[in-house]
């Protein structure tokens, strides 16, 4: 999160960003918005391996290839023209160069088969978050939103599309020398990815993006599995050394200067503040804001802006104007607060839509000067009181507690004589099942032993 305001419209209308389309003169604006460019020599290997699969799909120098400073796990390609992007979360999953080679072959599938050019339903806003945001605002705010989206191109393809680009990837593989192994092997992590978070996210979560934009159905897995098979695998390779060592010491979650995500807990050191949110909750950190949700539509974000102590009263109604707009809504008065010390204000609404109340609450802290903070959140009518603990677990950090906050890493170390999944996993930095983490990771299924000698993945604290 940066420290500036961001209305909850922006960040829902960032959250349906999966597959995108763009004018080249776009290409900046889009990567700032998803996390900003991964530098290193991970983006290098993965523009490396994009051209060499470029060439097999007979678009040499064509197309560029963006590695995304997020730990969402997703790719897509963003037309006219040939731009790919993954991020480095879905790189964290894999677990060889023809894994990265599937992706990015299915991507240039879609570019190949011109499948954007073709496909003319844009995702819009979806689910009751929307809803809300329509009741709230009574306008075409949720019009705007969904033409934001539209504008980069958010696409949904089709399952013949889907069928299609898999294909076309399982042409390119052996023409760049790759097994097609890569793409069953792909889809078996992300299955496994997906039932792990499935689990991690409870009731409160959402769908993964990569599982909204390339649904895993098993009909799609089952025709990947029987056209591989049909290919000779003699000359092609996995490659899951050179992969495993390409992505040793890569980052694993969010740059501290960003804030870190701890479980339920959102941790910025360098800002030096935290909360935590319900049980149940999901927290996601985006550029522009934290965004909190909880079940039955449930929707929070925190973010910062500028206002003194004098002038927080005037900011939490400002900021959820922002929300409203000139729908028709009910105001109540701002009421000062101290919460753990911090100058606080806070502000209800209820706004209207066809006689549906939905509730509204913008709460904001003044740490000194002009520094200020702030959470905005919608619910249907009666359910605010489901965020009054992460409002009041809104705290300033000690020095000692901010610099003990650490980003996280990828650390590849070779199975030893005596080494376990479960020793291997009780070395493992993680806020949940550590076993698990490490099993969905390495694409271990349970009970699996580990070999010795076998090159293996950790998450561990430490340095980007």
């Amino acid at each position: 999160m940066r420290r500036r305001v961001a209305i909850m419209a922006a960040a829902v209308a960032l959250a349906g960003l999966p597959a995108a389309a763009q004018p080249a003169r776009e290409h900046t604006e889009l990567v700032a918005q998803l996390g900003g460019v991964y530098t290193g020599p991970q983006a290098q290997y993965v523009s490396r391996v994009g051209q060499r699969m470029a060439a097999a799909a007979g678009i040499r120098q064509r197309c560029s290839f963006t590695l995304l400073d997020s730990e969402v796990v997703n790719a897509f390609t963003a037309p006219p023209g040939c731009y790919v992007y993954v991020t480095r979360g879905l790189l964290s999953i894999m677990n060889s160069e023809a894994e990265l080679a599937a992706v990015l072959g299915h991507e240039l599938g879609h570019v190949t088969a011109q499948h954007a050019q073709r496909q003319r339903n844009a995702e819009a806003l979806s689910g009751l978050a929307a809803s809300l945001i329509g009741a709230a605002t009574k306008s075409n705010l949720a019009g705007r939103v969904a033409s934001g989206v539209a504008k980069l191109g958010a696409l949904s393809y089709s399952r013949n599309q889907e069928y299609e680009a898999d294909s076309l990837a399982l042409r390119y593989l052996p023409q760049a020398g790759y097994a097609p192994d890569g793409l069953t092997g792909v889809l078996a992590d992300l299955q496994r990815e997906d039932a792990y978070s499935a689990r991690a996210r409870g009731a409160g979560g959402e769908v993964p993006v990569w599982a909204r934009t390339h649904p895993l159905t098993g009909d799609r897995i089952a025709r990947v599995q029987a056209a591989a098979a049909g290919i000779p695998r003699e000359g092609l390779r996995l490659e899951e050394t050179p992969f495993l060592l390409a992505i040793d010491g890569m980052s694993y979650d969010a740059d501290p200067v960003q804030g870190l995500v701890r479980g339920g807990a959102y941790i910025h050191p360098g800002l030096r503040i935290r909360f935590d949110a319900p049980r149940g909750f999901a927290v996601a950190n985006a550029p522009e804001a934290v965004r909190v949700t909880g079940p039955e539509g449930l929707l929070a974000e925190f973010s910062g802006g500028t206002a003194t102590s004098r002038q927080l009263a005037g900011y939490a109604e400002n900021v959820l104007r922002a929300v409203i707009r000139q729908g028709r809504h009910e105001m109540g008065l701002p009421e000062r607060v101290t919460i753990n010390g911090v100058e606080a204000a806070q502000v209800q609404a209820r706004a209207f839509s066809g006689g549906r109340p939905v509730d509204l609450i913008a709460v904001a802290y003044n740490l000194g000067g002009d520094e200020t903070y702030h959470f905005v959140a919608m619910a249907p009518a009666g359910r605010l009181d489901s965020f009054r603990p992460m409002f009041g677990s809104f705290r300033r950090l000690s020095e000692r507690e901010a610099g003990a906050a650490a980003g996280r890493r990828i650390a590849v170390v070779t199975v030893r004589a005596g080494d376990t999944a479960e020793s291997l996993a009780a070395r493992m930095a993680a806020d949940t099942d550590r076993l698990e983490l490490f099993r969905m990771l390495n694409g271990l299924a349970p009970g699996e032993a580990v070999r010795p000698g076998r090159q293996v993945k950790l998450v561990v604290d430490g340095p980007r």
